[in-house]
């Protein structure tokens, strides 16, 4: 019985040593990685001289974790769909005197990530080429797709990629249950960064469980929950005691929990044009297409199955969301990057073996190999629309800079107004961008730090009711956004105009 065991752990012990050495990442590869991360680091938003080109997301996120650092809490006092740690380092970086810390935060977790999306990529595919270009394509996918970072998601995903390296260990069976313990972990940090990421969660412990009952492990699964647990609570101890004491529980679980599950449309365009252009753009990305194949051919042998098709459900439920979320923005594609990624890269990979296969049996002369073949086959299925997608992603930066460019002067205008008049008084900034609440280091009279966020009829009525009780002493309106007739009515009768000399598409006023 001993020999048996012993015999066991060695043949355990030597399986994960050569998936350590078969899934290490090559020191050329991580040097790539490294330069990667570090370009779309200086290009993130919370670099000091690129703060002001921020998108409203962006500029909303940076005021909340301001306002954090000042005692406006999120979630009681403003509402927020991110993380608490999220927000918890936003305000860090501004009490250390700088958001240039969340630049160096985010060269971390582009380098993780990258790490990581490497190891689950080359398992899936068993071709250095194939990773190297997908890899590439990751990253090129990051800036376009998140260009100017600060998204939730992308400081989540590297915790998200752990998972989901440590699953597919798990299910070869190269893992201990105690190693559970790190699953936990990860899930409660990616929780509170982004909470988003509870479907990710909730499918990848469907499937644990599936798995578990599926092979009568019905004891390792009681213990592997277990290990979950005490994962979850080393994290979300500490940060429930700070929710608690600030009182943020409550509201921190139906704003950044049920909020996002139950009010699916994040922006106020209309659906009929929304949905089609997010599935362009998802299809144009190169998201789309492997998961079709898979779902057409499937992988029946695969030793991978369970985690393939854990990648499919997390695939499809994310998808559906951006379906519909009535917004034109790209971001929303970076929670579907990894899994959709996934799949076609297995499925070029498969072309790839093939177009070889045929070079040596019709004893053709090499044409071309490596990542470049891969960029090949890659691009050769979806070139033009990849072009196109990436054409858009140019012309909302243009547009977003443009935009910027043209009201950023009288933005700090007024926000040097209201910094030297308003004092501590309630603002409100009926604008695009969140710049004006920034520079001033002002309050919000409303919940709904801009009027984009209040996405639903329901928020937009709760923001209305909030500035009709005339808590802001100022309001500054962009001339460009429409506002409603009971605001613009309310506006004349109860607020007078201040006169602000170089300001042309913004009005201000005050309470009389």
């Amino acid at each position: 019985m001993n020999d048996t065991l012993e015999k066991a752990e060695m043949s355990y012990s030597s399986e994960v040593k050569k998936q350590v050495k078969i899934n290490k990442v090559p020191f050329l590869h991580k040097f790539y990685m490294l330069i990667f991360s570090g370009v779309l680091s200086l290009l993130s938003v919370a670099m000091p001289f690129f703060t002001d080109f921020a998108n409203s997301l962006q500029s909303q996120n940076l005021y909340i974790g301001m306002m954090m650092s000042k005692g406006q809490m999120p979630y009681s006092d403003v509402f927020a769909s991110g993380g608490f740690l999220y927000y918890a380092l936003i305000a860090l970086s501004y009490l250390m005197g700088s958001t240039i810390w969340l630049v160096i935060l985010e060269f971390v977790t582009f380098y993780l990530s990258g790490i990581y999306f490497y190891k689950i990529i080359y398992h899936l595919t068993k071709n250095r080429d194939v990773v190297a270009f997908f890899n590439l394509v990751f990253y090129a996918l990051n800036l376009i797709l998140g260009f100017g970072g600060l998204y939730p998601i992308q400081w989540a995903m590297p915790f998200v990629l752990i998972a989901l390296w440590f699953l597919m260990k798990y299910f070869r069976g190269i893992v201990n249950d105690e190693a559970f313990i790190l699953y936990g972990f990860v899930g409660s940090i990616a929780l509170l960064l982004d909470p988003q990421t509870f479907l990710f969660w909730l499918v990848s412990f469907l499937a644990i469980a599936v798995y578990n009952v599926k092979q009568k492990h019905m004891a390792r699964g009681f213990y592997q929950l277990l290990c979950i647990v005490l994962g979850t609570i080393l994290v979300l101890y500490i940060a429930g005691y700070f929710m608690f004491n600030l009182q943020l529980i409550s509201p921190y679980i139906k704003e950044a929990l049920i909020y996002p599950l139950t009010h699916f449309a994040a922006g106020k365009d209309a659906f009929w044009y929304t949905s089609p252009l997010q599935a362009f753009i998802l299809f144009s990305s190169g998201l789309v297409w492997g998961f079709i194949h898979f779902m057409r051919k499937g992988r029946k042998e695969s030793t991978d199955i369970v985690i393939l098709w854990l990648i499919a459900v997390v695939w499809l439920v994310y998808a559906v969301r951006i379906l519909l979320v009535q917004d034109c923005q790209l971001y929303y594609g970076l929670t579907i990057l990894p899994s959709g990624l996934a799949f076609t890269a297995i499925y070029v990979a498969d072309l790839y073996q093939s177009s070889l296969t045929k070079d040596k049996t019709s004893h053709r002369r090499h044409r071309k190999v490596g990542s470049s073949r891969v960029g090949e086959i890659f691009m050769g299925r979806h070139a033009v629309v990849s072009w196109a997608v990436l054409v858009y992603a140019l012309f909302l930066l243009s547009a977003n800079v443009t935009s910027t460019l043209a009201h950023n002067g009288e933005r700090s205008t007024i926000a040097t107004y209201l910094k030297n008049n308003a004092g501590d008084s309630l603002v409100y900034v009926w604008d695009r961008s969140a710049k004006i609440y920034l520079d001033g280091k002002l309050k919000t009279g409303s919940q709904f730090v801009l009027p984009i966020a209040a996405a639903n009829a329901t928020d937009q009525k709760i923001l209305e009711d909030e500035l009709l009780q005339h808590d802001a002493k100022y309001i500054a309106v962009n001339s460009k956004l429409s506002i409603s007739s009971t605001l613009k009515k309310d506006l004349s009768k109860n607020y007078k105009q201040v006169s602000i000399s170089g300001t042309k598409d913004f009005k201000v006023y005050k309470l009389k």
